[in-house]
């Protein structure tokens, strides 16, 4: 099946920077360029590259199928960044759309993005957590934007610039054929968001798993209080996954720490994680049979949240450095309270609902 989780990637390079693949099947091939090289004129076809006159939207084409939805955004959208989940790869080399294309990508876009209004500076970004992922959006006109391993991004692509209105199919490529992975894909006006910002393996959600800024109660760094105790681990950790227990809930709201977080978390933390290493593939999942939402707050204050990444289970997946976390296990509804298995792994393939 074609129907591959794709991941998008912002690159942090300008547009005119990020490499701009040509035509090639499977996507319809562009129109043929204006004779005179200049702006287009209301209701010409517009040639990949070419100038549009102001106030002249191109072309769009018709919004068609995709494997994992569509999203329709206007400049100043929230919550920012946007992000939609799906599973990289596919049977086309994305070469045959231009030499400069990597990874391989299935036949249907991953995804269709509509920007409703024009975006002055738009960033489309991929995490695939430790799997690596390539990235192709294709434009309204027809013409393509590639990337592939963003400067600064790690294995993550991203492309950044000037959307105007219209239709862009985007697909989420894996390096390697054959491979598919889990990815998160966000959208971003900020120049502060980045690839780790939004978690990766497909973790998404309320929050998206992303880095939404300090805030949370404060703490001093030697603070080891926990309701259910403190996990140390390195990287490379055996075994993987590292389970422990607890019970969800608490008085306060976690949408007074940040409007993205969900449930209701006690005052302290119900566990505390250590890490003594830097782990650049980091996940942690909780599963219950009631409806539970996740809260991390890192050495520096980050908060880190999500809601239903995995059916009602959350998933927080980011790169982390070394230090001291602090994590609570929300219960959705308030008054409520439920057993659950919270799991910390460097693994992409593991699932909450598999937690022992």
């Amino acid at each position: 099946m074609e129907n591959r989780g794709r991941g998008l990637l912002i690159g942090l390079l300008p547009l005119a920077m990020v490499v701009g693949c040509g035509n090639g099947a499977p996507p319809p091939p562009p129109p043929p360029p204006n004779a005179a090289g200049g702006p287009v004129a209301p209701g010409q076809p517009v040639a990949p590259g070419q100038p549009v006159a102001q106030g002249i939207v191109a072309p769009q084409q018709a919004a068609g199928p995709s494997n994992f939805g569509t999203v329709s955004l206007a400049s100043g959208f929230m919550p920012d960044p946007h992000t939609e989940t799906g599973t990289s790869g596919g049977s086309i080399n994305a070469q045959t759309l231009n030499p400069t294309c990597r990874g391989w990508v299935a036949s249907t876009p991953d995804h269709l993005l509509v920007a409703t209004t024009l975006f002055n500076n738009l960033r489309v970004m991929v995490s695939g957590g430790a799997a690596d992922t390539t990235l192709v959006v294709q434009r309204p006109d027809g013409s393509y934007l590639c990337n592939d391993d963003a400067t600064g991004e790690g294995r993550n692509p991203l492309v950044a610039g000037g959307f105007p209105p219209g239709v862009y199919k985007i697909w989420v490529g894996s390096y390697q054929q054959g491979q598919n992975a889990p990815y998160t894909i966000g959208f971003s006006e900020l120049g502060s968001v980045h690839t780790a910002s939004l978690g990766g393996g497909g973790g998404g959600g309320a929050g998206g798993g992303a880095g939404l800024g300090r805030g949370g109660p404060s703490f001093a760094p030697n603070d080891t209080a926990s309701n259910f105790g403190t996990t140390t681990l390195s990287t490379g950790f055996m075994p993987d996954p590292s389970v422990a227990n607890g019970t969800s809930g608490g008085s306060l709201s976690a949408a007074d720490w940040n409007p993205a977080c969900r449930g209701w978390v006690a005052q302290t933390p119900d566990h505390l994680f250590v890490a003594r290493t830097d782990m650049p593939s980091f996940r942690v999942l909780v599963h219950s049979r009631q409806d539970t939402t996740l809260v991390m707050q890192g050495p520096d204050g980050t908060l880190y949240c999500d809601d239903d990444s995995e059916g009602r289970d959350p998933i927080i997946a980011t790169p982390i450095t070394a230090g001291t976390y602090r994590i609570w296990v929300g219960s959705y509804q308030q008054g409520q309270n439920s057993s659950y298995k919270i799991g910390f792994t460097e693994m992409s393939s593991t699932r909450a609902r598999r937690l022992r």
